[in-house]
């Protein structure tokens, strides 16, 4: 079971697929299927930072691109609760892809988000994150809609 936000438990995947984790991102945890395109690769990869699968962020970062990146170094305290994965556009040709997202989170009792234009390529018949452009964003009105998709107003869910 997944946990969201609100302590609600779920088995959806944390992706945002509407689909099982079993049926989702865990068979790609799992080495039992590979991303297609760059954004399972990235839904994937928010999924397992979710639920702490660091040594496939590890090998789904290509090698050119890792630094000095580790499973210590990932794996850090305090670690983010994960809120929600907004894929806002995605797109690919031949060997190089681009996906934008804004990835929710909350840590220290503050909400914040990863917002990105992630690049990706297509190597050996896998898909890669390389690196990504982050961008400014802020947190939405009172009204809005939760940005952890629990359904209700931010202002009544994850507004701090």
């Amino acid at each position: 079971m997944i946990e969201s936000a609100s302590g609600e438990r779920s088995s959806l995947c944390p992706c945002g697929s509407m689909k099982a984790y079993s049926q989702c991102c865990h068979l790609a945890h799992q080495d039992q299927t590979q991303a297609h395109t760059p954004e399972q690769l990235m839904r994937s990869r928010y999924s397992a930072y979710f639920m702490k699968h660091f040594d496939y962020i590890i090998k789904t970062q290509h090698p050119d691109f890792r630094l000095d990146l580790t499973i210590e170094q990932l794996s850090k305290e305090p670690q983010p609760q994960w809120l929600s994965l907004e894929v806002i556009n995605s797109e690919h040709q031949n060997n190089k892809g681009t996906v934008t997202f804004k990835a929710w989170f909350k840590q220290n009792q503050k909400i914040d988000v990863i917002y990105e234009r992630s690049h990706f390529i297509l190597e050996n018949k896998l898909w890669y994150y390389t690196d990504g452009k982050q961008m400014q964003c802020t947190l939405p009105k009172r009204n809005a809609s939760c940005i952890c998709q629990s359904g209700k107003k931010f202002k009544h869910c994850c507004m701090p």
